[in-house]
């Protein structure tokens, strides 16, 4: 449950999120209902489906069940995105898919609808090359891809055509040497687009920072990454968001995305998470903003007397 990350501060070392082998580290995070389609994409450009329920529930710190006991992966093959669809039937929805060498490519969801328990082909992959982000959109978004090295490129998912599941894709932005596409957000009216560093810098800018550009140019400078570090990750947020940070060696900090302050491309913004020497931020997770809300009691009377009972059932130590 999304409950067991309690808010914390800004700045702070957070709390362990799951218990990992020594050579393992977390990678990605959502937030979905048990009955979702949960849609998994691998690195080799193929997707499997399953319900939300079908992936055993576990503690905060749980190690959770190998992925290969519940999706048949190939031996070469790698989990790179997680995506929950709570799309009807009747509603135009689109799958934009980007490779970490800069590839993208649009496909309609509806062609995703009989996916088999092995898995199908989502698009083909260059020698070299690996699927690194896939988003979902309703055909006339505008999407920002960023780089490692602290590029970024907007453009209307309409310079992308629509292509069937097999195809390649086109470009989407012009990679110098070394560099490599590290996210993709969907640019949503109201929102500001938060940028997060693998040392713990983070920053929210507002969209009209990074102007509407072609398809496959070299984009905008979003961060200094040689003063500052390499980006971690890219994400839309407003102030209803907790922004939920993973660190490599397996640590995870919530805190309120408005927390996080607002500045102009390519600045450098404010700590959102100490990291230890040798360690780095690998990714985050946009989830609804934490409330408290007041624990709700039962009044019951004995022998006259009020007595006043918790609903909350309590908790053993490892809950």
């Amino acid at each position: 449950p999304a409950s067991a990350y309690a808010i914390q501060n800004r700045g702070g070392r957070g709390v362990k999120g799951m218990t990992r082998r020594e050579e393992d580290i977390a990678q990605t995070m959502f937030t979905c209902s048990s009955h979702d389609y949960i849609m998994f994409f691998t690195t080799k450009g193929k997707v499997y489906r399953l319900k939300g329920y079908e992936i055993p529930e576990g503690s905060r710190q749980s190690k959770g069940m190998n992925v290969i006991n519940v999706v048949p992966l190939m031996a070469d093959e790698k989990i790179t995105t997680i995506l929950p669809c709570t799309v009807k039937d009747d509603e135009e929805r689109y799958l934009c898919m980007v490779t970490a060498k800069g590839i993208i490519k649009r496909t309609r969801l509806s062609e995703f609808k009989n996916t088999r328990k092995s898995g199908i082909i989502a698009l083909s992959i260059d020698e070299g090359d690996e699927l690194a982000h896939v988003r979902m959109t309703d055909g006339d978004n505008n999407l920002l891809v960023a780089t490692k090295k602290g590029k970024a490129i907007h453009f209307n998912e309409h310079q992308v055509r629509s292509m069937g599941r097999t195809a390649r894709g086109v470009k989407a932005i012009t990679l110098r040497e070394g560099d490599e596409v590290i996210g993709m957000a969907v640019v949503e009216e109201g929102k500001q687009i938060l940028t997060v560093t693998e040392t713990g810098y983070g920053r929210q800018s507002s969209c009209d920072d990074y102007r509407v550009q072609s398809r496959g140019g070299k984009g905008l400078t979003n961060y200094r990454v040689s003063k500052f570090g390499d980006v971690a990750q890219i994400a839309m947020v407003d102030e209803e968001n907790d922004v939920i940070l993973i660190s490599s060696d397996g640590i995870v900090i919530r805190i309120a995305a408005d927390s996080i302050s607002k500045f102009a491309r390519p600045s450098k913004g404010v700590r959102v998470m100490k990291v230890k020497d040798g360690e780095r931020i690998i990714t985050m997770s946009i989830t609804e903003k934490e409330t408290e809300e007041p624990e709700e009691v039962e009044k019951t009377e004995e022998n006259g007397e009020v007595v006043t009972e918790s609903l909350t059932p309590p908790q053993t130590e490892e809950e």
